[in-house]
């Protein structure tokens, strides 16, 4: 089993051609023949996946995030990137292209939800999912469900209709707050929104909720792992433990 081949498996059914233009997903660092003796997925790439990885005997690193996003002018002897060079450890991200596709970042927080849901193809550029609900909720309903099964702060604005039909989107989706009253939502389920959109889905008469990027999206390493193991029974997968970096009071 090579890099590559993690690469292939990934791109197979979340495919990096489908990544965002400003996107920089794929093989961002090491060879993609180089055989692979254990796989950590995490969230991101910190100095804690990297020493994570040496401790773990895993020198391929499955990450969201992109590891490298904007060009590097200088590569300093004891930065992240040094450390993971001269660790021998090889970064594959998958980013957008597993935001929307089948099994990635959206399927992944609607199932961690409970959420049966449909999968968007004509709004929001393919990262929407929509979840109708058999019986209505009222929005402090759901932003308890959202804080009983993610654990992370949630921030909400209530148009003060019952919920039915939601529009998901983990991470930073406050910009398909018209997207999703445009499908008929009466609510966007996020990680992350800015000030102005929850003024916005208040005019808009959308209820809002941010229930964190990291929250919203680390549903989806399990998931990652479980493909990855699948496909490659013998080689060690396991998934990072770092938790959410930010604190909030509560």
């Amino acid at each position: 089993m090579t890099v590559k081949d993690v690469y292939d498996l990934i791109d197979g059914y979340a495919p990096f051609s489908s990544q965002c233009e400003w996107d920089n997903s794929g093989i961002l660092l090491g060879d993609a023949d180089a055989d692979v003796k254990g796989v950590l997925v995490a969230l991101d790439v910190t100095n804690y996946e990297a020493k994570l990885a040496v401790e773990r005997g895993a020198n391929l690193i499955v990450a969201h995030h992109p590891l490298i996003f904007h060009p590097l002018k200088r590569i300093e002897y004891d930065s992240l990137v040094s450390f993971l060079i001269r660790s021998g450890i090889h970064v594959i991200a998958a980013h957008t292209n597993l935001d929307k596709a089948p099994g990635g970042v959206n399927d992944a927080l609607c199932e961690a939800l409970g959420f049966s849901f449909e999968k968007v193809t004509d709004a929001g550029d393919g990262f929407l999912n929509i979840a109708s609900f058999p019986d209505s909720l009222s929005a402090n309903e759901v932003a308890a469900l959202l804080k009983a099964r993610l654990s992370g702060a949630v921030s909400y604005i209530d148009d003060g209709k019952p919920v039915r039909k939601a529009a998901l989107c983990g991470g930073d989706g406050g910009s398909f707050l018209q997207d999703a009253d445009s499908l008929g939502c009466d609510a966007l389920i996020t990680g992350e929104a800015g000030y102005h959109d929850f003024l916005d889905a208040k005019t808009l008469g959308v209820s809002l909720f941010a229930a964190g990027h990291y929250e919203t999206e680390a549903p989806v390493m399990t998931a990652l792992r479980k493909t990855i193991k699948n496909a490659f029974p013998d080689i060690p997968v396991t998934v990072s433990d770092r938790k959410n970096s930010i604190l909030t009071v509560l």
